[in-house]
């Protein structure tokens, strides 16, 4: 398939608006200058290429994974970063992300759509080992910046520590809950440290 440069270019730009979109849910705790979609994207991505391989509890494709990983944010380029609270307002998030993902793609042909829609379904729907090692790598990836974060003396991120929906994917992946779990251990180490100083 011919592909015409004016029609790379909408594609690209959609692809940049990654590297220049926040997480919003740094920004509503004060942290403005946070990662932007893209770098959790890049830390989702790595993560799963580091760690698909040394998961014995179950069997994870990780070319597939790794493949999964890359697109799963991709409709955030036209949609935004819902935050958690918001997300009772957008019911059909999912949808609407799914929608963006096929118009970013579109100029690309009917292939790399396709391929990319269909790993975005999975991803949404958990429906495969894959998919759901993806979810649970994602919210390994947000411990570890939130962890980071606070080292460096940003407050205000105790309920990301201490939200179910965070661990609840882990547990599928014991090696990934149990580092989650030491991350979370550490870091009540660092609090109560903290508090015991004063």
């Amino acid at each position: 398939m011919k592909i015409e440069s004016s029609q790379l270019d909408k594609v690209f730009h959609d692809f940049l608006t990654l590297k220049k979109l926040r997480r919003t849910g740094w920004q509503l705790r004060g942290i403005r200058n946070g990662e932007s979609i893209a770098d959790h994207c890049f830390g989702v991505v790595l993560l799963t290429h580091m760690l698909a391989g040394n998961i014995v509890s179950v069997q994870i494709n990780r070319e597939r994974a790794v493949s999964i990983a890359i697109v799963h944010e991709l409709g955030e380029s036209r949609v935004g970063d819902i935050p958690y609270t918001a997300l009772k307002y957008f019911p059909d998030k999912s949808k609407i992300e799914q929608q963006a993902v096929e118009d970013v793609l579109t100029p690309l042909g009917p292939l790399i759509t396709g391929e990319s829609l269909e790993l975005f379904k999975e991803f949404e729907e958990g429906s495969s080992i894959e998919a759901r090692f993806v979810r649970a790598i994602d919210k390994l990836d947000m411990l570890i910046t939130a962890a980071e974060y606070e080292k460096t003396g940003f407050a205000g991120l105790s309920d990301f520590w201490h939200n179910n929906t965070t661990f609840k994917p882990l547990e599928e992946f014991p090696e990934i809950a149990k580092y989650a779990e030491h991350l979370r251990l550490s870091r009540d180490q660092r609090v109560s440290g903290h508090h015991d100083q004063h």
